[in-house]
């Protein structure tokens, strides 16, 4: 079936991607593109309800990454697909294994596949449920 298929590849990009992953993490990269750096302080305890906040962040500042990182972010995100709000209504980044909360602000955290941030309310083809 069609629906099998896709789920192969997803699976695969998946794999991949966590590959890659685990690669970037294991050189310390990620780790500086998600905020590990020496400003602890963030804004992301100045907003007060949570979800409201999320629904209006800007998850497109990539000024803290340098080029090689846009660079593999662009890809990633392009090969996963990416996008800022959700078209499954209960599968978003925000409920997903790979997110790492708030890392970038209040509704915006990151992602262990891709540097930079992202969208609580975004999805891609690696979603996985939170365990």
């Amino acid at each position: 079936m069609d629906t099998k298929d896709s789920d192969r590849v997803s699976r695969r990009h998946f794999l991949r991607s966590l590959g890659l992953a685990g690669a970037v993490g294991a050189s310390g990269t990620l780790l500086a593109a998600c905020g590990g750096g020496s400003d602890g302080s963030g804004s992301s305890e100045s907003g007060g309800g949570g979800e409201s906040a999320t629904a209006s962040a800007d998850c497109s500042d990539l000024s803290s990454l340098s080029d090689a990182q846009k660079q593999r972010r662009e890809q990633q995100v392009k090969a996963l697909n990416y996008v800022e709000e959700s078209p499954e209504p209960n599968k978003n980044c925000a409920n997903c294994q790979l997110y790492q909360q708030e890392k970038y602000g209040s509704g915006c955290g990151g992602c262990q596949l891709f540097p930079g941030p992202v969208a609580a309310e975004g999805y891609c083809a690696s979603w996985a449920a939170q365990t």
